[in-house]
């Protein structure tokens, strides 16, 4: 029996649960942005730590499909973190000269990472549920 494809909880494989997981982890990460992009506050700490918290998940859950061979999901993973990571390097949220536009770069870039994990975890949530039960080895 293969390691990946046993069940771990109420019937979801490793790759379900990691699915449930990141899209618990997008919806505080949605929260964050959404704060961090509508209040008028200056300092906005615990965003910031939630987002950053969030990008580390996402690495992880990248460095996981890369281990189990899904190299094309988990190289394009890192690449949007990483991207999102570098347009973020300055700060979210802030006014420019000009006002507020949703078409900034960090934004865009921002919002695109969140989409593709959003997907991501959609896709391994639903393969986690699908993935049948494993054979009994034995009698019983």
């Amino acid at each position: 029996m293969d390691p990946a494809d046993r069940k771990d909880l109420h019937g979801l494989s490793r790759g379900g649960v990691l699915g449930a997981a990141t899209l618990a982890v997008l919806v505080f990460a949605w929260f964050a942005l959404d704060d961090i992009t509508t209040d008028n506050s200056t300092g906005f700490l615990p965003e910031y730590r939630v987002l950053m918290a969030a990008g580390v998940w996402c690495v992880f859950v990248a460095s996981a499909l890369l281990r189990r061979g899904s190299s094309v999901l988990g190289m394009t993973s890192l690449v949007a973190v990483a991207a999102a990571a570098v347009v973020a390097s300055d700060g979210v949220g802030h006014i420019r000269d000009g006002g507020w536009s949703v078409f900034w770069p960090e934004y865009t870039v921002i919002l695109a990472t969140w989409l593709w994990f959003l997907a991501l975890s959609v896709m391994l949530l639903a393969v986690g549920l699908r993935t049948p039960p494993p054979e009994r080895v034995g009698g019983a």
